[in-house]
């Protein structure tokens, strides 16, 4: 985001690029009148940029040194604009405009009309920036080749991942999209199931999806969501989640009961707030920030919930933290005259933004030298111009030569820092941040713990350790090393490698699903495979349906051993949809889902009965009493029917029976011992042949 600051506070401070050890550094920079450029910002993406409305200009917030180290003069820029950067251009966007920069020129180079009024969300990301308008659904990317995407419906917020693909949040059609680098439109490969709420957020190990709705968080890829993962608290709608994680784990900010969610690796860690108006959170990597709008305060915590600082934040707070790409987060005044700097390690410190002469930066003027005269020969002075009388001047003498400091011997590196274990079954995964490398390039790291020692190499921040043994406690020492020998070495938390107990998911969705009404029929029979049971059995199947209209709709739960169920009365007049899901002791699975839009060719039902077995009954005796066979086909499959016997006498019995799945049934009942007499079978407006009883 952006503010902004004017010229007249950095006058005659000039731009330097100091190269050491390979490294370059950016130091202040700005003229009296016109801007001049500021070398390397045209290289590189660092720090942040921040707009200051009264002073009419763009500033350049280096995080490192913590200091403002470049000016744009933005006359024509709206009041609050923000500041995004890109290799070579910044960009100044707000309701009414996009002005585009020149980061080494830092002169307005292009201006052009927004495509929204609306405040937009900025993405500093490799392929951008980009602008994203959250209520009309579109996003910019600026930069050469300015491209307009549409991606249709509002929008969640944003994030973008470490190859520059940027993942949006459709959240009134439920769909998750992704924009490629270089690409002109958006593809929505996945669906969220009743258009959940929640948030995007990336991991070390890609994006996933805080769902609000399920209280899960799911995996992102191109290829569809990965499985659910409870998240072990109860997120509410407005929740919201940083951008990235905090040391692996996800922050979540439930602003409605002033609370923090810490989750993963363990427990879910719950940090009451104080009672405040916060509009938002970002993740350095180490320490998590938010700003409390109402009580002007930003407060950082680590991942554990510990309180690393709070403090006010100068000229008010309007604006949500952003991570800038050099993973520290900033918090912009509402005056746009102070940023605040949170680094990696939660240390936090104030970055005025209102500039200000500083004598001692300004340089004493120096008479050019004379053509044809050595240029570094003290020269007499040109004479005082208005001056009424003829006293000498004295001349000016050039400054001598600063004196070249002696290098600094290298030194063993410090302890690295935020050393953590994670066991696993008979292993460990050991953690850490760079240590300070102290004047000479790290060459490796020792990981030490008891009954061994490993080394790797000084670009390496996590390692595994294998032949541990279950259920006994293990502490790791981590020491870096560089040509000057080894450094102090930081140790983490205990941990106790364990044998994971098997992993039980949710089931996945029941195969096969199937519907099938008869035209003309009333009742549905729905049959499925089992679900995969994923570590636990499957306890019910849970089955609902509806009409095309809405109307009709229903629900049963079934059995975890049944496979069918019969809609009763739903018809075919209209198409009807029926879900599937299957549950576990972990929860309830994906759904398998069908409409059926007509029904199944009429039935060419029937019944044929014929003599059966020799039965007794009251005043019946074999040979002549018998039971009469009774051959069903073509009937609503799982359906209990009333069959009725009828004789010359009239009725003569009725019972129920249940039709089986292939839509057949063949029983003996109705014991008959009247020879000569008439006997059928009857069976939903379906009569049998008429058997003369012998």
């Amino acid at each position: 985001m952006g503010t902004r600051l004017d010229a007249r506070f950095l006058r005659a401070r000039a731009p330097i690029a100091a190269i050491v050890a390979g490294t370059v550094a950016l130091v202040g920079v700005a003229v009296s009148g016109a801007a001049k450029p500021l070398p390397g910002l045209d290289m590189i993406q660092t720090g942040h940029w921040i707009y200051n409305s009264a002073l009419a200009s763009a500033f350049h917030i280096d995080g490192s040194g913590k200091q403002a180290d470049a000016q744009v003069p933005l006359p024509d820029a709206d009041p609050g604009s923000r500041v995004a950067q890109g290799p070579t251009q910044g960009y100044a966007v707000s309701p009414s405009r996009i002005i585009q920069f020149g980061k080494s020129t830092l002169s307005v180079e292009n201006s052009t009309q927004s495509p929204a009024n609306e405040w937009p969300v900025t993405i500093e990301t490799k392929g951008g920036p980009y602008a994203v308008y959250r209520d009309a659904g579109v996003v910019i990317r600026l930069g050469e080749g300015m491209a307009k995407i549409p991606v249709g419906g509002r929008l969640g917020d944003p994030v973008a991942t470490a190859d520059g693909r940027l993942w949006l949040h459709q959240v009134d059609n439920g769909l998750l999209c992704e924009l490629a680098p270089d690409a002109d439109r958006v593809s929505c490969p996945i669906g969220i199931s009743g258009r959940h709420k929640g948030s995007l957020v990336v991991t070390a190990d890609g994006p996933v999806f805080v769902d609000n709705d399920e209280d899960t968080v799911r995996p992102v890829a191109s290829t569809g969501f990965g499985d659910p993962v409870r998240l072990g608290v109860d997120v509410p709608e407005t929740a919201v989640a940083a951008s990235s994680d905090v040391d692996g784990k996800l922050a979540i900010l439930d602003r409605a009961a002033a609370k923090l969610h810490l989750i993963g690796g363990g427990r879910p860690v719950t940090v009451p707030l104080p009672p405040g108006d916060y509009v938002g959170l970002a993740s350095s990597g180490s320490v998590v920030a938010l700003v409390d709008k109402g009580n002007r305060t930003l407060h950082t915590f680590d991942s554990e919930g510990r309180v690393k600082d709070s403090r006010p934040i100068p000229g008010g707070a309007e604006h949500p933290p952003v991570r800038g790409q050099d993973s520290r987060v900033y918090v912009d005044g509402a005056d746009g005259a102070h940023v605040l700097v949170v680094d990696q390690d939660g240390a936090v410190n104030e970055v005025p933004v209102t500039g200000g002469p500083n004598p001692a930066d300004k340089p004493n003027p120096v008479i050019p030298p004379t053509p044809g005269r050595p240029a570094d020969r003290p020269q007499a002075p040109l004479p005082p111009q208005g001056r009424p009388d003829d006293k000498p001047v004295a001349p000016v003498q050039p400054k001598p030569p600063p004196k070249t400091q002696p290098p600094v011997p290298a030194s063993p590196p410090g302890a690295p820092r935020s050393v953590t274990a994670t066991p696993g079954d008979g292993s460990a995964t050991v953690k850490w941040n760079a240590a300070a490398t102290n004047g000479a390039t790290l060459t490796g790291y020792r990981i030490t713990w008891a009954g061994g020692e490993k080394t790797v190499t000084g670009g390496t921040r996590t390692t595994s350790i294998t032949g541990l043994a279950n259920g006994t406690a293990y502490t790791f020492t981590v020491a870096a090393s560089n040509r000057a020998g080894t450094g102090p070495g930081a140790t983490s938390a205990p941990v106790t490698p364990v044998k994971p107990q098997p992993s039980v998911k949710v089931p996945g969705a029941p195969a096969g699903l199937d519907v099938r009404i008869k035209t003309g029929d009333t009742d549905a029979n729905v049959t499925w495979k089992a679900a995969a049971a994923n570590g636990a059995p499957v306890t019910a199947y849970h089955v609902s349906w509806r009409r095309a209209d809405g109307s009709g709709a229903g629900s049963a739960k079934v059995a975890g051993t049944g496979r069918a169920h019969l809609i009763a009365d739903i018809g075919i007049e209209q198409p009807i949809t029926v879900t599937v899901t299957a549950e576990n002791s972990a929860g309830r699975g994906a759904a398998a889902q069908v409409t059926k839009a007509r029904g199944d060719e009429p039935a060419d039902r029937g019944i044929v009965i014929s003599r059966g077995a020799d039965t007794t009954a009251d005043q019946c005796e074999p040979p002549v009493c018998g039971l009469i066979r009774i051959v069903m086909t073509g009937f609503t499959p799982g359906k209990t029917v009333s069959v009725t016997c009828t004789t010359d006498d009239g009725v003569h019995g009725s019972k129920s029976a249940k039709i089986g799945q292939d839509g057949k049934l063949t029983f003996e009942a109705f014991p008959q011992g009247s020879p000569g007499r008439r006997v059928w079978i009857s069976a939903e407006g379906v009569e049998s042949n008429k058997l003369v009883w012998k």
